[in-house]
């Protein structure tokens, strides 16, 4: 019998009954089982700083329970330049066991939100924090990932939003 990665020893496992399984898998231990992150390459993170000032993240998720998990919805709080855009998101996504997938989150940012942007760009200290709401079979359970930082925003139409801000 060859087993290729951690979720298929739990499929031989899933006889066991759902009470022996709940105390094996805590809501505390299947939120350790989820990682989320920005992803890795290219620019996962980009805020816009035209006309209609926008952000976009690229998040991955990697489900390493031996379960398919729902995410609920999810609060991300975008600290950028020393600003904060907080984002909900209400998308129902699904996670099978093993999956390694990826969450997108786009909104707008407000008129004196972009203004202090596009001032402390380049004193760019950003980091993001997130608050998913899963749930499974076995349990519904928040997964909270704190100050995701070191991240590298891409910043477009900077220079826009300086000249705006001199004829001011």
């Amino acid at each position: 019998m060859e087993i290729s990665s951690i979720s298929e020893i739990w499929k031989y496992l899933k006889w066991l009954p759902g009470f022996v399984l709940r105390r094996i898998f805590s809501k505390a231990r299947l939120a350790d089982l989820i990682l989320i992150d920005v992803k890795a390459r290219h620019e996962a993170v980009s805020a816009d700083l035209g006309d209609i000032a926008s952000y976009s993240i690229y998040f991955q998720v990697i489900n390493m329970s031996p379960f398919e998990v729902e995410l609920n919805g999810a609060e991300i709080e975008f600290m950028c330049a020393g600003t904060i855009v907080s984002k909900q998101y209400i998308k129902k996504t699904i996670f099978k066991s093993g999956e390694v997938g990826s969450l997108y989150i786009k909104g707008e940012i407000e008129g004196p939100k972009a203004k202090q942007i596009a001032r402390h760009y380049k004193e760019n200290r950003s980091s993001i924090s997130i608050h998913c709401d899963f749930n499974c079979s076995l349990h519904n359970f928040p997964k909270v990932s704190n100050n995701l930082d070191g991240v590298n925003v891409h910043f477009i139409n900077t220079e826009w939003h300086g000249l705006q801000l001199e004829r001011t």
